[in-house]
């Protein structure tokens, strides 16, 4: 199967504590992630503390922000709606940097 996802990211947000939580196993040690606004700029960036990350965001501002994982030389963007109803979102596709 050349084209299984190698990792799933399932995010979830507790919109009362203003908290992220991501499950994501990394794949190396040095694994990042970046918070960013819907224009790019980077809000808010950490280690990726697997199997479970969480990030506070009381002090992110905005509705429609992006998580950007970055493992090894593998990335992958999930989109972050503060303002959905959905608990939880369940994302595939990790991909090769270019």
């Amino acid at each position: 199967m050349a084209n299984a996802p190698l990792h799933e990211i399932r995010i979830r947000i507790d919109r009362l504590e203003r908290l992220l939580m991501f499950d994501y196993e990394p794949g190396t040690e040095s694994a990042l992630f970046d918070i960013c606004d819907a224009n790019g700029h980077i809000l808010k960036s950490g280690e990726v503390h697997g199997p479970v990350t969480r990030v506070q965001l009381t002090d992110v501002y905005g509705e429609d922000l992006i998580l950007m994982v970055l493992d090894g030389e593998a990335s992958t963007v999930r989109p972050i709606d503060l303002s959905a109803s959905s608990e939880s979102r369940t994302g595939e596709g990790l991909r090769k940097a270019s």
